[in-house]
């Protein structure tokens, strides 16, 4: 029961505030640990001494420089009776990671996402060296709860751990006896990050599918204050004319500053329209940070620019340019803010470039910008000069840096950490075998009091050593002169004490030259130290600990488990020379969406989330793949793992150490890639296709089963529930959508045969099922000849698709006013395949599904609809009236848009719990044109 103090803080609401704190709850005196400056022997994300408050700072050139209210302002004269309560920076703040330390380093917690669990470590030191590490308890939590993220309390007293999926914050205490959960604060959706104030009187977490920010008193674990990031993100301007609503923002990362948190939106924003020549399609967009002025709960937003030059040239010898996309995390230090991007170079063309050059070394391929000599899809008689300069102009690890006091992003704009330990390996003559980039950067921390700082790369199981200005706050060097990265996975180390995935990492703060480090996929935390610049004891007696068994060899757990490292990694044979370039996860993190378009070979492509690849309870109802229903297997892809990234890839025929191209199965060649034969069959040992050199590996069946494990993001809980309800009868009864978006996928798109060389062919000439009353407009042939299942024309390299899963909706070079739209191929400058050409065939896309609409925005194939509202604006009409000709014609704009809303608000609930409408009998209202089987 509230008391009648809380219901007179609820009732008079301030203007960017939601919730209320108790007076003076943040001025505590706490103890604090005496670190030392300077040098690199101090803890974790270090933050300035605190200051007196400053007020509110506007955001770069471009952003919102106003406050955004964290709700519906009160009127003025009630909303000045009670101002909101400063949250005093007692101490210094913690921020979480997927591992901490106690203040005192005797204790260290580790999350096991994938477990559902909370890992107890014992940490004991022989002066700075740490000595022993052992586990002293698992505590289960629950299941697939997934345990995010966690902090101690300034104390030691108490942790606190995010359950992304559970939705909570659950604090843990008896962490030196008999650890035990003692309370939980109910959240908001998807939260991914945790911090504390210097008191740790608050906690702050941001709710990636909510778009708000919770703030929980850490005593009675209750949530005080909502921080509502929508509207900041609509201020901008970026979203177009839109009012704020919930799951617009996704804030993903926070860190506390000096009367201010910072938090990251994890996915770009367009800042100016793309050119219809994709010519600023690698910098047309921005990073973005939230700052939250403690004092009065207002929100502005820091702008982070593109990087026009990623250090790397592209095969046409051009300059490469990305922009910060999926901002990973974010650290304070020395008033400056550090933020870690996956920064996305969508021009194309993309990949490896082959050529028929013959070589024997690198020195025969002349005029090349970055030659290799290789055998091409294994198969080849002879070496080929190959370019391979695409496959370093794709996506990058970024470091964004702003200064904290004005609000400003450095002069020098964003480091490509890639170019910079390039540079390092250049100047050490590093061997090609021995160098590492830090693919998919997940986690950076600072030396406390100094000015290094470290950052663990989960593609590439390494961390990677910074050092600032204390001044400027520029990054001056990087890497260490004993080695250029802190290699997880050491030549001579032991299977079982191999890091892989490394997730986050903690520093010590008294023992000041240790680091952990917790690796999701080896279910392990690797010591570090920094003595040494390497692992703890080195290769041979590695101070490794596994704080979660991991599951019986061969199990479908199992399977789940090494697909997820396939998945992720860009090591070994995932990418080129194994050094970390790239992985499926650089654009699919968690397995979703990065919510870039990609200039592939067949035109302009959105990542699509690949939780909706496979339904949920029946696995072998798979969709097809790619917008332009390209791909019929999940083995396909290894013509991207080939091409994109470089690597040698698994469907081979031998498993050389260090991977070689010249053990490719060349299945392209041997009719068994896209809509060709089975690229699962020649991937998989067990099956008995007849090839000369059978495969060796079934990597790609365990990414499968991965992708079939994949978790739909859980539906906002800021949602308006009668919208949601009102908006359910307008998406099945007013607009049919269900005539494409029906079935437990949310779409039409269904594999409904066994690939294999004589099926695939017999596709080319089985007719569609045809009803004359389907509308002829959404057909994806108008020639009657050419109704077929598969595209039978001549072109297979640009044009072949399963046809049948293909729907014309209108949406081939449009776009919303100020988007902006290129419809061309990788090579930017060559049509894109989707208008029907030739002859009017192929004409639409592959019907995506609705599952995570929530992260999904831009919409449609070519991000051409900023957000759903845009999508039903009248620029997409031929899209929601489909199967509806009068939908959303009322003449009444009022109507119109209340009908928007509610279903907007409809397709944001749609998560794995939504009940799904049955898709109909082909006919007026849609349907599926392919048959049930083949």
């Amino acid at each position: 029961m509230k008391t009648l103090a809380s219901l007179i803080c609820i009732t008079f609401l301030s203007v960017a505030a939601v919730g209320c704190d108790q007076q003076g709850s943040d001025n505590k005196k706490i103890a604090t640990d005496d670190d030392d400056a300077g040098t690199e022997t101090a803890g974790s994300r270090a933050t300035p001494p605190p200051t007196k408050p400053k007020p509110p700072v506007a955001g770069a050139a471009g952003s919102a420089p106003s406050a955004v209210a964290g709700m519906t302002a009160m009127p003025m004269d009630m909303a000045g009776m009670m101002a909101p309560p400063y949250e005093a920076p007692v101490g210094e703040p913690r921020t979480g990671a997927a591992i901490a330390m106690s203040p005192d380093d005797s204790l260290a917690l580790v999350v096991n996402r994938d477990v559902g669990s909370v890992s107890v470590l014992s940490l004991t030191y022989d002066k700075e060296a740490l000595t022993q590490m052992l586990l002293t308890k698992e505590l289960p939590i629950a299941p697939g709860s997934e345990p995010y993220q966690v902090v101690f309390s300034p104390d030691g007293t108490y942790a606190y751990v995010v359950l992304r999926r559970d939705q909570a914050l659950v604090k843990i205490g008896s962490l030196t006896s008999e650890p035990k959960v003692l309370s939980r604060a109910a959240l908001g959706s998807e939260p991914t990050a945790v911090a504390l104030n210097g008191a740790g009187t608050r906690a702050y977490v941001p709710n990636w599918n909510d778009g708000t920010l919770s703030v929980v008193d850490t005593s009675t674990m209750q949530v005080v204050r909502t921080v509502d990031l929508n509207p900041a993100l609509v201020a901008t301007g970026f979203l177009g004319d839109i009012a704020p609503r919930a799951a617009l923002a996704h804030p993903r990362s926070v860190a506390v500053g000096d009367g201010a948190l910072y938090v990251t939106e994890f996915f770009a924003q367009q800042a100016e329209a793309e050119k219809p020549d994709g010519s600023n399609s690698d910098t047309h967009k921005v990073g973005l940070v939230y700052k939250i002025t403690l004092s009065d709960w207002s929100v502005t937003t820091v702008q982070l620019g593109a990087l026009p030059n990623m250090g790397f040239r592209d095969d046409k010898n051009g300059q490469a340019g990305c922009y910060p996309n999926q901002l990973q995390s974010i650290a304070i230090n020395n008033a400056y803010a550090y933020v870690l991007s996956v920064c996305a170079s969508p021009k194309g063309p993309l990949g490896v470039k082959v050529t028929t050059t013959q070589c024997t070394t690198v020195t025969d391929c002349v005029g090349f910008v970055q030659p290799a000599c290789v055998a091409p899809f294994g198969g080849a008689a002879n070496n080929v000069c190959v370019d391979v300069s695409s496959v370093k102009t794709t996506t990058a690890p970024v470091l964004s840096i702003f200064d904290t006091r004005t609000g400003q992003e450095l002069a020098s704009g964003p480091q490509s950490l890639n170019a910079r330990f390039d540079a390092v390996f250049k100047a050490a003559q590093t061997e090609a075998g021995k160098q590492r980039f830090p693919l998919f950067a997940s986690d950076i921390a600072f030396v406390s009091g100094a000015t290094v700082g470290y950052v663990s790369a989960n593609g590439s199981d390494a961390v990677f050593r910074f050092q600032t200005d204390p001044m400027t706050g520029e990054i001056q060097t990087v890497g260490a002169t004993t080695n250029a990265f802190l290699d997880l996975t050491p030549t001579g180390i032991a299977a079982d004490k191999a890091g892989k995935n490394p997730i986050g990492l903690a520093i010590g703060r008294v023992h000041k030259k240790v680091a952990l480090v917790a690796n999701e996929v080896s279910r392990n935390v690797t010591a570090l130290d920094f003595n040494t610049q390497a692992v703890t004891g080195g290769a041979a007696q590695a101070q490794v600990v596994q704080t979660s068994s991991l599951p019986i060899a061969g199990s479908d757990a199992d399977r789940v488990l090494r697909g997820k490292r396939f998945f992720n990694t860009g090591t070994a044979r995932w990418s080129l020379a194994g050094q970390g370039w790239g992985a499926c996860q650089s654009c699919h993190a968690d397995g979703l969406t990065d919510n870039v378009t990609w200039y592939f070979a067949r035109g302009p492509r959105q990542s699509t989330s690949l939780d909706g690849s496979f339904a949920s309870t029946h696995p072998d109802d798979q969709r097809i793949f790619n917008w332009t229903a390209i791909f019929d297997e999940v083995a396909d892809f290894e013509a991207n793992t080939r091409g994109v990234s470089g690597g040698v890839g698994a469907i081979v025929s031998a498993v050389s150490a260090p991977p070689a191209t010249s053990d490719r199965i060349d299945f392209q060649g041997l009719g068994h890639a896209g809509l060709a034969g089975s690229s699962r069959a020649a991937a998989d040992p067990a099956t008995a296709l007849d090839l000369d050199a059978p495969p060796k590996l079934n990597d790609w069946g365990d990414i499968e089963k991965y992708m079939q494990s994949i978790r739909s993001p859980r539906a906002p809980t800021n949602l308006d529930k009668g919208l949601v309800e009102s908006g359910r009868e307008i998406f099945n009864d007013q607009a049919s959508c269900a005539g494409c978006h029906g079935g437990e996928k949310w779409t039409v798109s269904r594999r409904f045969y066994n690939p294999s060389a004589p099926t695939n062919t017999a596709l080319n000439t089985a007719p569609m099922t045809l009803s004359p009353d389907f509308p002829v407009s959404l057909l994806p042939a108008r020639v009657t000849a050419n109704q077929t299942l598969r595209f039978a024309g001549g072109n297979v390299a640009a044009l072949d698709s399963i046809l049948c899963v293909l729907r014309s909706v209108g949406t081939y070079n449009v776009s919303e006013t100020g988007v902006g739209i290129a419809e061309i191929r990788a090579d930017m400058s060559t049509p894109a395949q989707g208008d029907g050409t030739p002859a009017g065939e192929g004409r639409g896309y592959n019907v995506p599904s609705l599952l995570s609409a929530s992260i999904g925005a831009p919409y449609l194939h070519a991000g051409g609809a900023r957000t759903l509202e845009g999508l039903f604006g009248n620029t997409f009409a031929p899209h929601h009236q489909a199967l509806s000709a009068n939908f959303l014609t009322e003449s009444d704009a009022s109507a119109r848009a209340d009908q928007v809303a509610a279903l907007v608000q409809y397709l944001l609930s749609i998560d794995e719990s939504s009940a799904f409408p049955s898709l109909p009998g082909t006919g007026a209202t849609g349907g599926s044109l392919c048959p049930q089987s083949f």
